[in-house]
């Protein structure tokens, strides 16, 4: 799609570039939009475009300037009803395609645990059990970054509640593959917590070799995400990874459009 705007007294025949989050567990809800100037690459504006109708800045980009900020308010106050339908189409169409390509939203960051079903969103292995007819579930997490033989998973702890969409984690344990090693962490668990992960064995069939399993599969996902990551940094973020995402997301945003920040 290409614009022309008076904002700059029709100088520029601007091109409509548009990109969407892949994570199929982010509910952005929103597309990052780029006008691409069709005789000057350099002269380009990005910015996110909100469902609701509103903007906001890229956090890796510098100010606007005046003229740029009234072409992005005029190009959100006068959007057709039927472009911003086929930006959420094109939307939906992205977290599907994040669903069956976990891939194309992964980051890789050595160090860091990345929850298995953020990896593979289609398993259908839950970690579900009860205790006390109380039931619970936990989710396990993984360092993809082939390079460590930690031989570890870390698992967290909650109760199961359909109607709460933010659930309360009851507590973190480092499961370990080494029987030894996983006995002195047992040992270092209260009683409640312990009567937790005891269920856990009991309410998941082979829950040692499912989890080694997994841990395969992480390092294999792990090692081809290695092979992608570039040497060097692209970009300097204004942004610190670890601070909550712009977009409102209520993620981290190198968890959210943190992972898509080179568009150019």
């Amino acid at each position: 799609m290409s614009f022309r705007f008076e904002e700059e007294d029709y100088r520029s025949t601007y091109i409509l570039d548009d990109y969407y989050c892949t994570n199929p567990f982010c509910e952005c809800n929103h597309v990052t939009v780029s006008f691409r100037d069709q005789d000057n690459g350099d002269n380009k504006i990005s910015f996110l475009l909100h469902f609701n109708r509103t903007h906001s800045p890229l956090p890796d980009q510098p100010k606007m300037t005046g003229t740029q900020t009234s072409i992005i308010k005029r190009f959100t106050k006068t959007l057709p009803d039927e472009m911003l339908v086929l930006f959420k189409q094109r939307y939906l169409e992205a977290k599907a395609y994040g669903e069956k390509n976990p891939q194309s939203y992964l980051v890789f960051e050595p160090g860091r645990y990345v929850n298995y079903l953020e990896m593979f969103p289609k398993t259908k292995d839950p970690l579900e059990f009860a205790l006390n007819k109380v039931k619970y579930f936990a989710e396990d997490s993984y360092d993809m970054d082939p390079r460590n033989d930690n031989r570890n998973v870390q698992l967290a702890f909650f109760k199961l509640e359909w109607d709460n969409d933010k659930q309360t984690r009851i507590f973190t344990y480092p499961y370990c593959f080494d029987e030894k090693a996983r006995e002195a962490e047992d040992a270092k668990l209260p009683a409640e917590h312990s009567a937790l992960v005891i269920a856990l064995n009991n309410g998941v069939p082979n829950l040692l070799n499912l989890l080694k399993e997994r841990y395969k599969q992480s390092k294999s996902i792990g090692g081809d995400l290695l092979k992608q990551t570039p040497k060097t940094a692209i970009r300097h973020l204004e942004i610190h990874r670890n601070e909550p995402c712009p977009c409102g997301s209520g993620k981290k945003f190198k968890r959210c459009c943190g992972a898509r920040e080179n568009l150019n």
